[in-house]
């Protein structure tokens, strides 16, 4: 599918009453679905509309895209990225997520980036969360110690032979200015102190660009003063919580609704999933990781 950008403009309000909502913990709108006749319109309030277009003789979804003047280019080029294409995805059959991810088996660094394996299965770990909930820096804290992420935002599963190929998607990660710092250094340039940043990924950071099996998916707790605890779900408390995390175009569509479901029910069956409370302060993150591989290598 491809965006096509058009002039910016102003949001103005919009005939048709909003069929859901994406709302913040804080109660903020992040997200509005309408349906202005054929096909379906997102608002993201103070960023950018996008009118998805149904396909037409076998054609690909559209996406055309109204950004506001004041919101650059590269904001709206991740909204298309870490929205409105996984949201397209699970509506058209897929399997996606919001969370990010990393290899926390058998590839390490260089190594990692050639494709290579020290001696054991490549496996994945995923972990899902709110927006802010530090899923980003924990990826990059993995990357950062060696094992290199596979995103940052999207988890992509593809099933194949009996596995979930989780896809690598794109080689940066978008971090606010006290994580970059934390995992880069205090002399990291920011651009704006009060907005995420896209670093790149490279030495310090490395990134995956191969498809890896994932083996577990930890959803991180909201208490974010929770000591460091790590306990596994059963299967229908994993689907429970893999829900709200998953991405829906049409709440209404009965029959894709069904058969999106069962597809996630598949996942919270074949796949541990795992509840994840720790402190959030850089200081912890070595414990949280070592925790990590702890548990992953006990299973």
């Amino acid at each position: 599918m491809q965006l096509n950008l058009e002039t910016p403009r102003s949001q103005e309000p919009l005939p048709t009453q909003p069929y859901d909502r994406w709302v913040s913990p804080e109660g903020h709108c992040q997200a509005e679905f309408h349906k202005p006749g054929a096909g379906f319109l997102i608002r993201f309030p103070g960023q950018a509309d996008f009118l998805i277009a149904e396909p037409q003789g076998g054609s690909d979804y559209r996406v055309i895209g109204w950004p506001l003047p004041e919101c650059d280019e590269a904001a709206i080029i991740n909204l298309f990225h870490n929205a409105i294409q996984p949201i397209l995805g699970n509506h058209t059959g897929g399997l996606f997520l919001h969370g990010s991810a990393v290899i926390a088996q058998g590839e390490r660094g260089e190594q990692a980036e050639q494709g290579k394996q020290d001696g054991e299965a490549s496996g994945a770990i995923a972990f899902l969360g709110l927006s802010r909930g530090g899923k980003t820096t924990l990826a990059g804290s993995f990357a950062k110690a060696g094992r290199p992420f596979l995103t940052e935002d999207v988890i992509d599963l593809q099933v194949s032979g009996g596995q979930y190929l989780l896809q690598p998607k794109r080689s940066k990660l978008r971090l606010f200015a006290d994580s970059a710092r934390h995992l880069l250094g205090e002399d990291t340039q920011i651009k704006d102190a009060d907005m995420k940043q896209d670093v790149e990924a490279g030495s310090a950071l490395p990134f995956a660009d191969h498809a890896v099996p994932l083996r577990q998916v930890y959803v991180l707790g909201t208490d974010h003063r929770a000591p460091l605890a790590i306990q596994r779900f059963s299967m229908q408390e994993a689907l429970s919580a893999l829900m709200p995390h998953a991405f829906i175009l049409d709440v209404e569509d009965k029959p894709r609704l069904k058969g999106h479901f069962a597809r996630m029910a598949d996942l919270s069956q074949d796949i541990a999933c795992y509840a994840l409370d720790f402190t959030r302060e850089y200081a912890e993150l070595p414990r949280v990781r070592e925790a990590i591989l702890d548990n992953l290598r006990g299973n």
